[in-house]
């Protein structure tokens, strides 16, 4: 992590003193990624927040050659970098917005019993509900009926996981809140009560807001406009994620499968705005809307396993 806010921190200085931001961007750009894909890949090394530092130190380096930051120094750099609820987990908070909150930082004890507050419920989220709970599902229907693996079992299992990582991921991240709170910084929501998305696009505006947003504003939208292509700006965007979880083929196809779903979610839209009658009728299942999200998100992992002949 210090290397790279050092590296970072040079090519900014260099490319403010000499010159050839562009080349240097994309220099820097190239080293902290390949870093990322590298240096996680080695069972030996503890790359801690490895993933999370590294979009953060992207998003300085392509914000400093938009004109967006003025060159800041290593100690601003390394005291984003090392701010310890966001080190392990996130959110990936945007640098401008967390220097603003350390320059409004004041004492508030309204504020810092609600940041206790949050901290508790998320401790409770990752321990009991995503912890004990699914442990406890998942023991039921081991020793219940779905005792031989198959296709309908995997699936099953991949909505629980989905549920899992809910509960855990956003635990975290209202422990990384709730103590932002505590210390007088409000940093940015990083879930949006997701499984009540309307539609697969609405639950992609819901999970993972930071990572989401990062993307959309580094990936798909650059990518887009310089291709005049929002399918390709969507499969770009898609592929980031999916890889910035895991450098696989799997996840290379996971991707393809989220782009497909907001691809199908966008035609059966347009067609429905098109049609009054049946969008009549079809906002009659708009209940039913989280369902067929999650079971999209899950059938993911049983139909990529066939693909690749994993074992179920």
């Amino acid at each position: 992590m210090i290397s790279s806010s050092l590296l970072v921190a040079i090519i900014m200085f260099v490319g403010d003193r000499w010159g050839g931001k562009s080349y240097l961007m994309l220099c820097g750009a190239s080293l902290l990624t390949i870093s990322l894909l590298f240096f996680r890949e080695l069972p030996q090394f503890l790359w801690v927040g490895g993933a999370y530092f590294t979009l953060r130190n992207l998003h300085i380096l392509f914000d400093w050659w938009m004109g967006k930051i003025i060159r800041l120094g290593v100690i601003n750099n390394l005291r984003y970098q090392f701010f310890l609820p966001t080190l392990m987990a996130g959110p990936i908070n945007r640098f401008q917005i967390f220097e603003r909150q350390i320059a409004r930082r004041r004492w508030d004890a309204s504020e810092f019993f609600t940041g206790a507050e949050r901290l508790l419920f998320g401790i409770a989220q990752v321990v009991i509900l995503g912890g004990w709970l699914i442990n406890q599902v998942e023991a039921n229907i081991s020793a219940g009926i779905f005792q031989t693996q198959n296709f309908f079992v995997v699936w099953i299992y991949s909505i629980i996981d989905w549920i899992e990582l809910y509960f855990v991921f956003s635990g975290y991240s209202s422990i990384a809140l709730g103590l932002s709170l505590m210390m007088g910084l409000r940093l940015e929501e990083n879930f949006n009560r997701p499984w009540l998305a309307k539609d697969l696009i609405d639950f992609w505006l819901r999970w993972h807001i930071t990572l989401s947003q990062w993307v959309r504003d580094y990936v798909f939208q650059p990518i887009t406009a310089l291709t005049r292509s929002p399918v390709i700006g969507l499969i770009a965007a898609m592929l980031v994620i999916g890889l910035w979880h895991e450098s696989s083929v799997y996840y290379v196809l996971w991707a393809l499968w989220q782009v497909i779903g907001i691809i199908l979610t966008r035609l059966v839209k347009n067609m429905l705005n098109k049609n009054p009658k049946i969008h009549k009728n079809a906002t009659k299942l708009a209940k039913l809307s989280p369902f067929y999200v999650l079971g999209w998100l899950s059938l993911a992992n049983p139909v990529i396993a066939k693909i690749l002949g994993l074992p179920l």
